[in-house]
């Protein structure tokens, strides 16, 4: 080998120590960068017509391993959910209380209960008439704060949704860029490892933020799709778009008064797809989690009033009052299936019998309210009306005083049987009750599958009735169909409709105009899927009659007398009777039906013990999500461990190897000193 070949050589080694210097530096420098990954280059020999001619480097190469970065990213996307419904579940259980906290929903059950036994025990004093609607209207209260709350909650959840689609959509772009600087250096077979290392951190990021898969092209970009297979990044990113309501309430679901989180604008619904990241958990929360809770509450919250209504109506305070006004807006053409008998009677300040009237309601006719009100109203000492809010009133006159008594009366509208009085809502504890405009079922797990039942609907709508007949092979989607296409509801603007709620389907029937119409059933639908007057959030609107908190002592605990004949002079109703309080109290402490709701199954049970559950239920998720947080942490520290122990920079490592290379370029560099000498030795010698 000539001077010159050696010379050439030993700058090769020069070359190659300086350049594996700067590595190391550079790995120094970056100890502590988040994502960076240790760099190394490989040493080559150098040959020039077969024979040795120093070294080279190969390119700089990352130290990863992509198939451990792919299992941290996934199982980052699933962490960053649960940790999300774990925030909002523990923030739950603080609105909710325990079991053993005076201020828990089932405490204040309980107290409502043992006020309305204090009144029982004593119903002429006024002090316990008092303390009954002071806990009837903390409770009714406490209904209102949740669910106020839950509905505050799942709205900072949808606004945050729509800050992570943002999120979602600059992390895309981003990694779109650095897609188009790393290929751009391949097309010219150059590397650019720290660009690998910021966008494998981007798709890091990005999976915290939604599910999704990967790979590489053979141009070094990279391919990004959703976890269910959507293309979020090919040749260019998409835009996901996701518009926040102003605020929810307990009947906007996704859907229906909640946008969807779509590819482009009116592009693909892709909500329902997302299964990791902070966007499914925010997506459980809003639509499953929060949604659950408040169809739990509202459950109890709507027994609750049913119950307490159902009872007060058919009894009276002492002394009665001289006007009932009812709370239930109606029209005189509303004619829903009434039967039984129904009861008014007129009393003197000491509760004598004056007049009574017993309502053939199966007689009526025309078999309506108005006829009812008619009758009513041609008493000789009361009167009665619809006033100009919808209401009926019914009044006594001069110095008397008015009863009612539920007697036999039922009147029966989708699932729910009320006695006439609360149906009119004459003598009702609690506000907040249905509606006969708008009716709602009970979730169904599918809203494509077949009920497996037949009947017939029968709409009643101002007297006039319109049938609906429904098969075995139909499906809640079917019924809804069926309801739209049939050309007198439609004339009448009712319509129907299958809403999302958490994890199942509900069937909603409405008038636009809020008309009153009243649905039988010839089959079991309606009690299958439990289908009766009202909408969602019930907790959210039950409140204690203005009229009862204005005036305590119009709380009923006294019953009128349901004696047949009940003559003029005979005692109807007596300053000491407490049986109505007594029925109310009982009711606290026996079994009521709960259907299933938000995930807690139908059962009959106390409605204190119901609450209990709800706490019971919400507490359980909480922990159970806790615990897998606590899992999928030592998972991930694990990972972390296995991915830094061939990825991170070791700094005793690289300072150790910097001695080597010192030593390397020491030598390389004497050896270039001495063949320039000699060098220098034979220009002298020419």
């Amino acid at each position: 080998m000539s001077l010159l070949g050696a010379l050439q050589t030993s700058l090769s080694g020069l070359q190659v120590s300086q350049a594996q210097l700067q590595i190391t530096s550079n790995n120094i420098a970056n100890v502590n960068t988040p994502g960076y990954s240790r760099k190394t280059a490989d040493i080559l020999t150098r040959t020039i017509a077969g024979q040795g001619a120093g070294v080279r480097l190969s390119e700089v190469q990352r130290n990863v391993d992509d198939r451990l970065l792919r299992q941290l990213q996934d199982h980052m996307a699933r962490l960053s959910g649960q940790k999300i419904q774990d925030g909002y579940l523990r923030e739950t259980q603080i609105l909710f209380g325990s079991l053993a906290d005076n201020s828990s929903l089932s405490h204040n059950i309980t107290e409502f209960g043992s006020a309305l036994e204090g009144l029982s025990t004593n119903p002429s004093s006024l002090t316990n008439r008092s303390a009954t609607v002071e806990s009837g209207r903390l409770l009714a209260s406490q209904f209102n704060f949740m669910s106020t709350n839950l509905q505050q909650m799942r709205t900072d959840a949808d606004r945050l949704i729509e800050a992570t689609v943002g999120t979602v959509n600059t992390l895309l772009s981003d990694i779109h860029k650095l897609n188009q600087q790393i290929a751009v250096a391949q097309a010219v077979s150059e590397t650019l490892p720290d660009l690998e290392d910021d966008r494998d951190r981007l798709i890091g990021k990005l999976a915290n933020e939604i599910d999704i898969q990967h790979f590489a092209r053979s141009s070094g970009e990279i391919v990004i799709l959703t976890g269910s297979g959507r293309a979020l990044l090919d040749s260019v990113p998409v835009t996901l778009t996701h518009t926040s309501a102003a605020q929810l309430s307990p009947t906007v679901t996704l859907g229906s008064g909640i946008s969807g989180i779509t590819i482009g604008t009116g592009g693909p619904d892709i909500t329902a797809e997302i299964a990791g990241g902070r966007l499914s958990g925010l997506i459980t929360t809003r639509d499953q989690n929060l949604v659950d809770l408040q169809s739990q509450i509202d459950r109890l919250a709507e027994v609750l009033r049913d119950t307490v209504n159902k009872l007060h109506n058919d009894g009276t305070a002492f002394p009665p009052p001289q006007s009932l006004t009812g709370t239930r807006t109606v029209a005189a053409a509303d004619s829903p299936s009434m039967t039984g008998l129904f009861r008014v009677t007129v009393v003197d300040t000491d509760g004598v019998t004056v007049e009574t009237l017993d309502i053939d309601l199966a007689t009526l006719a025309p078999n309506n309210i108005g006829q009812l009100v008619a009758q009513m109203n041609g008493m000789a000492n009361a009167t009665s009306s619809i006033n100009a809010s919808g209401q009926v009133t019914l009044a006594a006159t001069g110095a008397n005083l008015i009863t009612v008594n539920e007697l036999t009366s039922a009147v029966t509208t989708g699932n729910v049987t009320y006695g006439m009085g609360q149906f009119l809502g004459l003598n009702d504890f609690f506000e907040g009750g249905p509606d006969f405009a708008n009716y709602i079922s009970d979730r169904v797990a599918s809203d494509t599958a077949a009920i497996g039942l037949a009947g017939t609907l029968s709409f009643d709508i101002a007297g006039a009735t319109t049938n609906v007949a429904y098969i075995a092979g139909d499906s809640l989607t079917d019924i809804a169909a069926t309801i739209n296409g049939t050309a007198a509801l439609t004339a009448a603007n009712i319509s129907a409709s299958v809403v999302r709620e958490g994890d199942g389907f509900r069937l909603q029937i409405t008038d636009a105009d809020n008309d009153n119409f009243t649905i039988t059933d010839s089959g079991t639908l309606t009690a299958q899927i439990n289908l009766r007057a009202g909408v969602a959030g019930t907790a959210q609107r039950i409140a204690v009659r203005q009229a009862i908190l204005a005036n305590p002592g119009l709380v009923a605990h006294a019953e009128s007398s349901a004696a047949s004949p009940l003559a003029v002079g005979d005692i109807a109703v007596s300053s000491g009777d407490g049986a109505i309080a007594r029925s109310l109290a009982d009711a606290f402490t026996a079994n009521q039906s709960f259907s299933l709701a938000g995930g807690l199954p139908q059962r009959s049970t106390t409605l204190a013990s119901y609450a209990g559950e709800i706490l019971s239920v919400n507490a359980a998720k909480a922990d159970t999500i806790g615990s897998q947080i606590v899992t999928g942490d030592s998972f991930r520290v694990a990972l972390e461990n296995q991915i830094a122990s061939l990825s991170a920079v070791n700094l005793d490592e690289e300072l150790a190897n910097i001695v080597v290379l010192q030593n390397s370029y020491a030598a390389s560099a004497r050896m270039t000193s001495v063949i320039s000498e000699l060098l220098d030795i034979l220009i002298d010698l020419g």
